[in-house]
């Protein structure tokens, strides 16, 4: 089972990639992020509360600069390790991105991974707002 995705953000893509390799991007619920952005490197990101800590980790299989990556994703070493490619393609107003989430066992899984793509989207481009406010002001 898999999931495609395409958005269209309305700000370059190097920005955009930049923010999704960045240890400094957390969006919540994540807390943190440990991340090594290079063919063969590995990333931790964190969701930590008092009682606990969730994490997902994987791999990255490719790395092209702004404009591609593709990595595996495990969610609390639950076994089910999928793939994340995803591609931030110019256009017109900004970037188009483009996600495709494979390798779902459960549909319950891909179900919660759809719905968080576009969570996680949203409060991306919120944050590249923000940051652009921050950084003309």
């Amino acid at each position: 089972m898999k999931i495609d995705k395409s958005y269209e953000l309305p700000f370059p893509p190097d920005r955009v990639f930049a923010a999704w390799v960045c240890p400094e991007t957390v969006i919540p619920p994540a807390t943190r992020m440990e991340i090594n952005p290079t063919v063969g490197g590995h990333y931790r990101l964190f969701m930590e509360s008092e009682d606990r800590c969730n994490r997902a980790e994987g791999l990255f299989f490719a790395v092209e600069p702004d404009r591609h990556v593709r990595y595996t994703w495990e969610w609390d070493r639950d076994g089910e390790i999928t793939e994340i490619d995803v591609l931030f393609e110019p256009a017109d107003d900004g970037t188009a991105l483009h996600i495709r989430h494979t390798g779902f066992r459960k549909t319950e899984s891909r179900d919660m991974h759809d719905s968080g793509w576009d969570s996680y989207v949203e409060k991306l481009s919120a944050l590249l707002e923000k940051d652009g406010e921050t950084a003309s002001n």
